[in-house]
């Protein structure tokens, strides 16, 4: 196996590991982890880099591609999520104002 189909195969297991840290909401460890998947794509895609089967890593690639939207949707889920946990917060702070105000 060609060095590069070996780090191929890494970065595909990298990114099944990062897709199941983003459905359990693990965004910090996650983030580490998107830090070691970057090197592992820059060492998979440098200039002159082969693979042994280019039709095997296609398919690898496009899987990649596939987890890295999930994991790209489950993050605006999450941020929107957050957001509006946030207006409630906000709604609520603004609303405990008002009854003090007025029962000042």
């Amino acid at each position: 196996m060609a060095e590069a189909d070996r780090l191929l195969e890494q970065l595909l297991d990298k990114s099944k590991c990062l897709r199941a840290l983003a459905e359990k909401s693990e965004w910090e460890a996650a983030a580490t982890l998107e830090q070691e998947r970057r090197s592992l794509i820059e060492s998979c895609f440098s200039p002159g880099v082969t693979f042994d089967a280019p039709q095997l890593a296609a398919t690898k690639i496009q899987e990649i591609l596939d987890l890295d939207k999930q994991v790209l949707d489950m993050g605006a889920k999450a941020r929107k999520e957050a957001g509006e946990a946030l207006g409630g917060i906000q709604r609520g702070h603004q609303a405990l104002q008002a009854y003090q105000k007025a029962g000042a």
